[in-house]
């Protein structure tokens, strides 16, 4: 039997194509103010949702940072973007003897702090040669890396860009830090995306295929390399903004689908995780960390209606489907049912077995499952040779399906266990409307990785759910 809230998405669902339409405009206007009246009643929009994502702070150890920091160059790589210029007006508290800014933009919404000690360079990522003359030039001793193209949408049509920047840009990066002799670590900012077994999503690729370049390089390089994950960035979510903007300025508020949920940070936290990472950097693989306290993922519908209500306009919420970038279905198996009150949709079950946490209680520390060096050297110089957006996807699916198959061989076989179990169940599969298929290609990557194993039998079953 269909729930209340199931009936009302159906209705809007069946309108929303025909909103433009005065009478499925005002159906929609009705249905909007019913689903305000249930979320109100449940206390979901009496303040905005994301509200104590806003004052949330993480642990950040002055004095240890600084004892790093002390008398250094730093080069912060995206530093006029919202997370780098934040992080330029943290470091900028510490000793730090220059601080280099590497941005392709020649100004920034965001302030940094007026102080001889910053000095900013124009230049693409893209570019090794200004990359190499930049750390030639500037001999930093430690190294931020924080510009990437970001969109997600974006990414799914301009993928040959996206690739470039986030893959050959990274790469570019990763080679000037061994090759200049005065780099000591390099922080590269990735995305709770990258924790996905395997995607064939452009932007959630590219940083999963740098997560595994950094990863190489940590145990094979002189420099040593740390990465943070993030999270929807409140302080440029491109949702959150178009969501507020639309319910004060436009006759309706597009939604892409009811029940797609979000964890956020804020870019105070994005910068902490950045300094953090400087401490737990090890000398043979490429740590990551993310926030432990992300608190319940807020429903993208139930800001949108929290901005209606607030604007005090009779416009209804319009439903348009997911669109590219943005359309894998999660996969359940992805979390680490173990222990329900440690869940986390940043980290997946195999890292998770390796997790700590620090003293503080508020940040997660742990590593990948690391792929061959053949591999991945293999897949980068398909990307490098890459032309055009076709062959640009091609490539980087190839090339993180070769990396994924790789990395299963070394992984727990009673994890992959654990995952299928967890994740194809009938009864799981049932309440999320799902079929094996919906999860894409890691499934069969997951099963293959079991073959010829005493593990195998004990999944077989499931293939067919």
């Amino acid at each position: 039997m269909e729930t209340p809230y199931e009936v009302i998405y159906k209705k809007i669902w069946d309108l929303s194509p025909n909103f433009h339409i005065p009478d499925s405009y005002h159906n929609l206007n009705l249905l909007t103010q019913e689903l305000i009246h249930i979320y109100d009643s449940q206390g979901r929009i009496g303040q905005d949702p994301f509200a104590s994502t806003r004052e949330r702070e993480l642990s950040q150890p002055f004095h240890k940072i600084n004892a790093l920091l002390k008398g250094s160059v730093c080069l912060v790589t995206g530093g006029l973007g919202c997370v780098g210029s934040n992080l330029v007006n943290e470091l900028v508290k510490f000793d730090v003897a220059r601080i280099i800014v590497l941005d392709k933009n020649d100004n920034t919404p965001y302030h940094i702090e007026s102080d001889h000690s910053v000095t900013v360079v124009h230049g693409d990522i893209r570019d090794a040669e200004t990359v190499h003359d930049t750390f030639t030039a500037y001999k930093p001793d430690f190294v931020f890396h924080t510009a990437a193209q970001r969109d997600p949408g974006y990414a799914e049509s301009h993928i040959a860009e996206t690739v470039t920047t986030n893959v050959i840009g990274t790469l570019n990066i990763v080679k000037a830090c061994e090759y200049t002799g005065s780099v000591r670590q390099c922080v590269f900012s990735s995305t709770g995306k990258a924790s996905r077994y395997f995607t064939e999503e452009v932007y959630a690729g590219t940083k999963k295929m740098c997560e595994y370049v950094l990863d190489l390089y940590a145990r094979e390089g002189r420099v040593k390399y740390s990465m943070v994950r993030f999270t929807h960035m409140l302080d440029n979510s491109l949702m959150n903004e178009e969501l507020k903007r639309a319910s004060e300025c436009d006759k309706y508020v597009r939604v892409h689908s009811p029940g797609k949920y979000v964890t956020a940070q804020n870019k105070k936290e994005a910068a902490s995780l950045l300094l953090n990472a400087l401490l737990y950097a090890s000398p043979d693989q490429c740590n990551f960390l993310l926030v432990k306290n992300l608190e319940w993922p807020v429903e993208s519908l139930e800001v949108a209606l929290y901005y209606i209500k607030k604007s005090c306009r009779n416009i209804p919420v319009v439903f348009i489907g997911n669109p590219l970038g943005y359309t894998e279905k999660f996969f359940r198996g992805q979390m680490d049912w173990s222990d329900p009150s440690e869940l986390n949709l940043l980290i997946n079950v195999y890292e998770n077995k390796s997790r700590t946490v620090n003293s503080e209680g508020d940040i997660v520390i742990s590593h990948i499952c690391p792929s061959s060096k053949v591999v991945i050297e293999k897949a980068l110089c398909r990307i490098e040779r890459a032309s055009g957006e076709k062959e640009s996807k091609e490539m980087l699916v190839q090339g993180l399906k070769e990396m994924v198959r790789d990395a299963l061989t070394k992984v727990n076989k009673k994890d992959t266990v654990d995952i299928l179990n967890w994740g194809l169940q009938q009864k799981y599969l049932d309440i999320e409307k799902a079929k094996v298929s919906d999860y894409g290609a890691i499934i069969p990557m997951l099963f293959e990785s079991l073959e010829g194993t005493v593990y195998y039998n004990q999944v077989e079953k499931l293939k067919g759910s």
